[in-house]
């Protein structure tokens, strides 16, 4: 039987993960759920913190499971809103590419108008992905404040009218699905974006 030197072997056998580009390390973590991303900060030292650059954000109320009774929603919320101020507090990316927040029967219009604001303070966010379970949760009007979007896609919610609305200056995509606005609103919108290539206005009604 032939001795193989473990010293020897082991040279050749490097850390693969760690010696990974970093577009492909980034490519990967946007392909797996977010709990999963952050987990990777224990496969090696060059791993610990590259979650936190990012490009693609998704937060949804099923990374909080617990019963649906009102105690246990209130504490969902909690831990959702605590997670997703986590995880941008921490979040050193140049840009946020994509942030998505979905959720089903937690009323936190109040939380998500905070989750803009801190937004908006770094206009770093490129496209904007909201999806509720109903028309009667209200997009704060902080949302217009993100001057760096690109893209808007929003599901079953309701978009109010701000007293000043000078437009989104990057914006060329916009999708409205089940969406309650005024068409006071949805005119301001088109006549000041002045990039604005599509807009797609979809309702059940």
């Amino acid at each position: 039987m032939e001795y193989q030197n473990p010293t020897r072997t082991q040279s050749l056998n490097p850390d693969f993960i760690s010696t990974l580009p970093q577009n492909i390390i980034e490519d990967i973590l946007t392909r797996i759920p977010l709990q999963e991303a952050l987990r990777t900060s224990v496969l090696s030292k060059k791993w610990r913190y590259t979650w936190r650059g990012m490009p693609k954000l998704v937060f949804t109320d099923k990374m909080v499971t617990l019963p649906s009774d009102h105690l246990c929603l209130q504490l969902k919320k909690y831990k959702l809103v605590n997670a997703i101020f986590h995880v941008l507090l921490l979040h050193n990316g140049p840009t946020i590419l994509e942030f998505h927040c979905s959720f089903v029967h937690l009323l936190m219009e109040s939380e998500f108008a905070q989750i803009l604001s801190y937004l908006a303070r770094g206009n770093t966010v490129k496209q904007l992905f909201i999806f509720s379970d109903n028309r009667s949760f209200k997009l704060p009007v902080s949302l217009v404040a993100l001057q760096g979007l690109e893209l808007v896609h929003l599901e079953n919610c309701t978009l109010e009218s701000p007293l000043a609305f000078h437009g989104v200056s990057s914006l060329t995509h916009m999708t409205f699905r089940n969406v309650e606005v005024s068409a006071q609103m949805l005119q301001r919108l088109i006549s000041k974006c002045p990039l604005l290539q599509s807009f797609v206005l979809v309702s059940s009604i």
